[in-house]
């Protein structure tokens, strides 16, 4: 049995699709670890799932300026060696680099070391990090196929898709929307904005729960950060309106929505689509290259969702369309088997599968 590395985090995207993997990956044997950034989130949930953590220190890739590109340049070579005195003191066959900027270390160090290198990308377009690693890594693990193009020639790409956590599967819609306290027989969208939030999403929530006439239930996630600001705005509760600050059940949450409002972070397009819901999605305009458009353009061409770009935002617009969306109980389902159409259940096993024929 192999040892290997899995590297990278800073955000869920990152961090709970090499979690999936690793897990397969221990199930059947093999010694896993991980190496990532202590203090971002991956620093907290390997640790918590029963993963060796070592810390790697590393600074981001700097957005301009000569002076910080030669500082970002010398850290990363220091990071480099620091983490191949690493990867050789535990023994390291293969390195997983998941993308985030502290990926980059140990996948690159890994080129030192002898050790086989493979990347996964979740993303349409690839992050810095993943774009880099690529070029020095045996194979590119991908979740789109319009990402093919964007990896050199000689490099092996497979696409498997995004590692979901099974246990999303296993809502009930009654008993999920007992637990909520909403009706059984009423339609709901649900607007999930992340852990922390998303502005705009909560702006329509809001708007939808104080529509005149609304003939459809809201089931709001709306982020720690923004509770009590969203709980101001919206006054008194009104019926079919339940807020919720964080739900780490998202399971339930998928369950009782008819209709689901997101970011289209590469995640939770993958939890959508193994779920088969149709969405609304609002992608973030604050990431790089824009990838979120690209990630939910995918999923629009296969019929599974709606998308609305937050340039040009026009509030009613939406809340129009929000309830339109809720009234056409076909498109709903056409959408739901466009979203199944595109889940990738085996994801994890078929991304173990291929690292372990690197490793053979």
């Amino acid at each position: 049995m192999a040892k290997i590395a899995l590297a990278g985090g800073g955000t869920g995207g990152h961090v709970y699709p090499a979690i999936a993997i690793g897990d397969v990956l221990r199930e059947r044997g093999h010694e896993v670890v991980y190496y990532g950034d202590p203090d971002r989130l991956e620093g907290r949930v390997a640790p918590e799932k029963g993963y060796h953590f070592q810390p790697v220190r590393a600074l981001q890739y700097p957005r301009g300026g000569i002076v910080g590109k030669v500082r970002f340049a010398w850290g990363l070579l220091l990071a480099i060696l620091a983490t191949r005195s690493m990867l050789k003191r535990d023994g390291i066959d293969l390195v997983l680099g998941v993308g985030g900027y502290i990926s980059a270390p140990p996948v690159l160090a890994a080129v030192l070391t002898g050790a086989k290198r493979a990347i996964h990308e979740a993303n349409a377009v690839p992050g810095k990090a993943n774009e880099l690693c690529g070029r020095y890594s045996h194979l590119v693990l991908l979740t789109f196929e319009r990402t093919r193009s964007r990896f050199p020639e000689g490099v092996r790409k497979e696409l498997v898709g995004v590692p979901v956590n099974p246990k999303i599967l296993d809502g009930d819609r009654q008993k999920a929307r007992e637990r909520y306290g909403l009706d059984a027989d009423t339609p709901v969208v649900c607007f999930v904005g992340g852990s922390l939030g998303a502005a705009r999403i909560n702006e329509l929530a809001i708007a939808c729960a104080k529509a005149s006439g609304r003939e459809y239930q809201v089931l709001h996630l709306t982020g720690p950060r923004y509770y009590d600001e969203v709980k101001a705005a919206i006054g008194t509760v009104p019926p079919g309106v339940k807020l919720v600050d964080y739900e780490n059940r998202m399971a339930d949450a998928y369950a009782a929505a008819d209709l689901l409002v997101c970011r289209a972070g590469s995640a939770t397009l993958a939890e959508i689509c193994a779920v088969g819901k149709p969405s609304l999605l609002v992608p973030s305009p604050n990431v790089t290259e824009n990838h979120q458009e690209e990630n939910a353009r995918g999923l629009e061409d296969a019929g599974a969702a709606v998308v609305v770009v937050e340039e040009g935002w026009d509030l009613d617009a939406n809340v129009a369309r929000v309830a339109a969306l809720l009234d056409d109980s076909d498109g709903l389902e056409r959408m739901a088997a466009g979203a199944r159409g595109l889940a990738k259940l085996d994801a994890a096993a078929h991304a173990a599968d291929l690292v372990e024929q690197l490793l053979a």
